[in-house]
């Protein structure tokens, strides 16, 4: 009986139901996994770690506005034919680089070493619930999951935090940057004189908004396939698992693994498919990023109202400002890929605390002592 249940839960990994919703799977997530930041044992580290990464993207952002303000000066001594200062801008150039070199570095070490760490912590407290629950109760593939999933929702989830984090302090800081640079004297289109406040940074908001909102669009069904073909690979490892277990079976064995391959590959072509339609869009947002900041700032160049440093200086804000509200654009199949683990990551645990539930009361008492020993 209970490894019929098992074999059904191997078997079918958590689909997303139309009713599940982002803020449910990431709240439960985060009362699951949550502990590694709150926990005596690895708290102090974690968050140790953590401000150190908010530190380094604050001062890559900061190198970011100084790269932004370079492009204004480089272009404008251009324009002068001032052949002493470009050369000074070349120095500058190299002092920005070395900066930005040093700080994505530190970043990645730091998100590295969040991810190690709390993939430990979620992977031994997985096992010790399974353990708790007992050998039967394990799915065949608990350790794939354990191994895989976990890897997938702790790594993703602090690849995306950082760069979100990322995207709101270059958004917070390159917002007050495009509204200056929109202050300009007015200019005049076909006989109109034109003056609105802030209008770089109103264009920006609108080109990212309508990118978010057909990306967000595009993207449900990328969700969806990636789910199933994470769960289709999950089956096929666990069949090859107990082909290997089973080595009298071997024909048997076989036409399973065939078959199961041959769903695999068939959610691996609908996947395809999800993300062919979404790369289009994004080819052709990113594509229409190039070269629309230049088409918005030149009105005020040819009118003579502004530099040539002043368009390279708003076009490279417009394109900052735009990618940093393109975030959910940009990262959508990450995003796929971090709720289809984390969902059976939840699953499994749910599926073990079921299970430890049902069983005499002694064996909670267990499960505290070895969830305790592993803390310590």
């Amino acid at each position: 009986m209970r490894e019929g249940k098992t074999t059904r839960l191997a078997a079918s990994s958590p689909t997303l139901s139309s009713a599940a919703s982002w803020r449910a799977t990431v709240r439960r997530f985060w009362r699951l996994a949550g502990g590694f930041w709150s926990e005596r044992g690895s708290r102090g580290e974690a968050l140790s770690v953590a401000a150190l990464l908010a530190l380094l993207a604050g001062a890559e952002v900061a190198l970011l506005l100084r790269f932004n303000t370079w492009n204004r000066d480089l272009f404008d001594a251009l324009e002068r034919r001032d052949a002493e200062a470009v050369l000074w801008e070349c120095g500058v150039l190299v002092l920005i680089v070395a900066g930005f070199c040093v700080a994505s570095a530190g970043q990645l070490l730091c998100r590295r070493r969040l991810a190690l760490g709390w993939r430990n912590w979620l992977g031994a407290r997985l096992t010790t619930l399974w353990v708790a629950a007992g050998p039967a109760a394990a799915p065949p593939n608990a350790d794939g999951r354990i191994a895989e999933d976990v890897r997938v929702s702790t790594e993703e989830w602090v690849e995306l935090s950082a760069s979100l984090l990322h995207a709101l302090i270059t958004l917070a800081t390159f917002v007050g940057v495009l509204w200056v640079l929109s202050d300009h004297p007015p200019i005049v289109l076909g006989g109109v004189e034109f003056g609105l406040p802030g209008y770089l940074l109103w264009l920006a908001i609108l080109y990212a908004l309508v990118g978010m909102v057909v990306a967000v669009a595009a993207g449900r069904a990328l969700i969806r396939t990636t789910d199933e073909r994470q769960a289709k690979e999950a089956e096929y490892r666990a069949a090859l698992v107990r082909a290997r277990d089973r080595a009298d079976h071997g024909g048997a064995d076989a036409r399973r693994l065939h078959g199961l391959f041959g769903q695999l590959a068939q959610a691996f072509e609908r996947q395809s498919w999800a993300f062919a339609r979404l790369e289009f869009f994004v080819c052709a947002v990113t594509r229409i990023g190039f070269g629309l900041p230049f088409l918005v700032a030149t009105p005020a160049y040819l009118a003579g109202a502004v530099t040539l440093g002043w368009v390279m200086q708003a076009a490279q804000a417009f394109q900052t400002v735009a990618e940093a509200l393109s975030w959910p654009v940009k990262h959508m199949p990450r995003l796929a890929q971090w709720r289809a683990s984390a969902e059976r990551v939840l699953a499994l645990a749910d599926a073990a605390e079921a299970q430890v539930a049902a069983q005499p009361a002694a064996e909670p008492r267990a499960l505290a002592a070895a969830a305790q020993a592993a803390g310590d």
